[in-house]
């Protein structure tokens, strides 16, 4: 675990560049630091593994403070990725990925067994590539081994800076996938530095905005989404972002509590007058009278009552939808527009991960909840 306390840092002690930081990244975490360039977003990060000293508060790690660790051992338990990748243009791949496990006295046999490994594992054939040099390779593949170097004595801490914001698009996007899958497989904490929101909402499972030095908002991508904490963090995140990512919506978030339930063994009588009452044209039934937050096991809708009004003493069991489906409220937005398609349905019960219903998808609402997101122009 990383923790910043109340962190500043100064050069000429009058201007801070960071002011008051204060934030933990749990063991194992993807955090991303974003912001406009000079915003303290490399300053900070350089803070985990003493490229730069704090002026004011503590770094930690594991509850350690890192002022109290010798710089050269703290860096050599933590991988450090910049967007240049900095390979020694003398060194082969293979001399490149086993720099620091060699000034760590690891024997040549176990140096290039670990290079061989991490080669395979970035994607990298370890039998072509091993003995080829940086001026041979791509950048994209030049910005592997500079991942593969920062693994190779397999810290649990990876700092990286801004490493892919030089590549094109699509190498950029092969390589984000090729951390969140090492992320997924390694369990590595990771602090990333960006100012691309786009790659900041994909790969981070946390993101600290940064603005002038200070974390203006900490959270999950989904939080800072849907609720920007400043107009700042609105306009840099665009009000566009969410249609852009739709899979960050949740059925939670656009789905309505407002319906209303009635028991299956009620009548058609007090069906009909609960939908006068509250002017909707549809219920959910459920077993029990108070149908909240309880298994729905039929949909009945106004059409059905007028076919049946002959008999008002039916039971709305005898006559109601029992082949419907259900969303849980952890769907995304994109899931929730596909099962509404698929089975050409108006109304689809939500349900939480009891099986409880706690809201209602129409289609009508689906339709305002995606021009509520799309962008206007």
């Amino acid at each position: 675990m990383i923790e910043f306390k109340k962190v500043s840092k100064s050069y000429d002690k009058i201007n801070y560049v960071l002011k008051n930081i204060d934030f933990t990244v749990k063991t194992g975490e993807f955090v991303v630091l974003v912001g406009e360039s000079g915003c303290g977003k490399t300053t900070t990060m350089k803070l985990v593994n003493r490229l730069i000293d704090s002026s004011e508060g503590e770094v930690r790690i594991d509850g350690e403070n890192v002022r109290e660790v010798d710089p050269i051992i703290l860096r050599r338990r933590i991988g450090y990725v910049i967007q240049k990748e900095g390979l020694m243009p003398h060194m082969t791949i293979g001399e490149n990925i086993e720099l620091v496990p060699k000034l760590l006295k690891w024997s040549k046999e176990k140096r290039k067994q670990r290079a061989m490994e991490l080669l395979e594992l970035l994607s990298l054939n370890a039998d072509i590539y091993y003995d080829k040099y940086p001026h041979e390779l791509s950048g994209g593949q030049k910005q592997r081994i500079g991942i593969a170097r920062a693994l190779a004595i397999n810290p649990d801490i990876i700092l990286m800076d801004e490493p892919f914001s030089a590549l094109d698009p699509i190498t950029r996007e092969s390589i984000q996938d090729e951390i969140l899958k090492l992320q997924k497989e390694l369990g590595k904490t990771i602090i990333f530095v960006t100012h691309d929101m786009d790659e900041a909402i994909k790969l981070g499972e946390k993101i600290a905005f940064l603005k002038d030095g200070e974390i203006i908002q900490y959270g999950t991508p989904d939080e800072i989404l849907k609720n920007p904490a400043t107009d700042y963090v609105k306009q840099f995140v665009g009000d566009d972002r969410m249609w852009k990512t739709p899979s960050k919506l949740l059925v939670s978030d656009i789905m309505s509590k407002n319906y209303r339930t009635i028991e299956g063994r009620g009548n058609l009588s007090r069906a009909f007058n609960l939908l006068q009452t509250h002017d909707t044209d549809f219920l959910i039934v459920t077993q029990k009278e108070d149908g909240y937050h309880s298994e729905p096991i039929g949909l009945i809708f106004r059409k059905n009552l007028i076919s049946g009004i002959e008999n008002k003493n039916t039971r709305v069991r005898e006559i109601m939808y029992t082949d419907f489906e259900t969303l849980n409220k952890d769907n995304n937005l994109l899931e929730a527009i596909d099962k509404m398609a698929s089975i050409n349905a108006r109304v689809i019960p939500v349900l939480n991960k009891e099986n409880k219903l706690v809201g209602v998808v129409t289609n009508l609402g689906l339709v305002d909840a995606i021009n509520g997101i799309a962008p206007t122009n």
